[in-house]
């Protein structure tokens, strides 16, 4: 079960962050552009069944273009797209020191 007020308020979080990034940088509007079909969805609760980590767009533009340089997008588009894949595992949970 999908926790979708968690889910939608980390799509906001993220969407708030892209569109402030935006205008300064052409890269962080690509992943914008990207994400923005899937934020629309999981705005409108349309986003009830976890997805596949590849059906997440964006992780490229970390990986292999310059958005690393904003580390506060990486870790807010990390924890989206984990929530999105069906949220923390307990294995991830223990590994952080959280029961």
């Amino acid at each position: 079960m999908m926790d979708q007020q968690r889910l939608q308020a980390l799509a906001t979080e993220l969407e708030q962050l892209l569109a402030r990034l935006t205008p300064a940088d052409g890269e962080v509007a690509d992943l914008r552009s990207a994400l923005a079909p899937l934020l629309a969805q999981v705005a409108a609760g349309a986003v009830s069944a976890p997805l596949a980590w590849g059906e997440i767009p964006g992780a490229r533009y970390f990986n292999e273009g310059g958005l690393r340089r904003y580390p506060e997008l990486e870790q807010t588009f990390a924890r989206f797209r984990i929530e999105a894949t069906g949220g923390e595992s307990p294995a991830l949970r223990k590994l952080r020191g959280e029961t």
